[in-house]
């Protein structure tokens, strides 16, 4: 569940603001978010034209000494909800230790529960050898590690969310194509996303909102197929927050509505329910 969401949300970004700061080495500084960022998504799943509320996602950040480093914490958890267990018990979380300004990770974990299927993943990045130390746990195997080298500007899952959040996008039109690399248990990915225009979103409970849209081109494996994509609807404003995916994937389709959010860094252009 939180798979799909997170690979879903790693093109719902954008900023038609200029970035005054310098940059870091990867050409983002981030004045986007802040700790005590809380963002949830209502995830449905539908087959043969039935959707069904399943689960939860939820995310995030909060300021956190470690390696000697103020960071920040960026966190993701996922969770089908009781009346779905029965089927397919999801309690998944990932989360990732990055520099507050230009979001450089340093440590990235990973800890899965997805209808038996168990898996554990830890990464220490060396970001300026460009190189990281992975371990791997898959049930009740052994614990593997696994050196890589990495191009620069290389993110794991979560971290990539936030990052694309503080991209400037100022100009650009539809059609662009804009990459980002990512690493996936043991591979590095580069995803490719798609601007197609600008949307005014009216979603059930919400109303009207402004939005950019994007299409990004999903990497074939087991939770897609080869050819498919998926649309993610952002906020047009200093947030570029996502509000609406919607997904394919193997058998069905998935998709994920902004259910709540708590300190956001400015104020949203449409009122819609926060977290108590």
């Amino acid at each position: 569940m939180i798979r799909h969401l997170t690979l879903a949300l790693l093109v719902g970004v954008a900023t038609n603001q200029a970035v005054t700061q310098q940059p870091s080495r990867c050409g983002v500084v981030n004045r986007t978010f802040a700790s005590g960022e809380r963002v949830c998504y209502e995830v449905s799943y539908t087959w043969f034209f039935i959707w069904t509320d399943v689960g939860e996602v939820c995310f995030t950040v909060d300021s956190d000494n470690r390696f000697g480093k103020t960071l920040l914490h960026l966190k993701a958890t996922g969770q089908s909800y009781t009346f779905y267990d029965w089927f397919f018990r999801v309690r998944d979380l990932y989360e990732s230790w990055v520099d507050p300004l230009n979001l450089t990770p340093y440590y990235y974990n990973r800890n899965i529960y997805e209808g038996g299927f168990t898996k554990e993943n830890e990464y220490w990045f060396h970001p300026f050898a460009d190189s990281v130390r992975i371990r791997v746990k898959r049930r009740n195997g052994p614990n593997r590690f696994v050196n890589l080298k990495i191009p620069p500007c290389t993110y794991d899952v979560v971290t990539a969310i936030y990052y694309s959040r503080c991209l400037n996008f100022s100009g650009a039109k539809p059609g662009a194509v804009y990459p980002i690399n990512v690493l996936m248990d043991e591979e590095i990915f580069e995803i490719k996303y798609r601007l197609l225009g600008y949307e005014e979103l009216k979603l059930a409970g919400i109303g009207k909102i402004p939005c950019l849209k994007f299409q990004v081109d999903l990497v074939a494996g087991d939770i897609f197929s080869s050819g498919q994509n998926l649309l993610v609807w952002v906020t047009n404003d200093l947030n570029k927050l996502p509000v609406l995916i919607e997904s394919p994937i193997r058998v069905g389709s998935v998709k994920a509505k902004l259910k709540a959010y708590q300190g956001l860094r400015y104020p949203m252009n449409k009122k819609i329910n926060q977290i108590p």
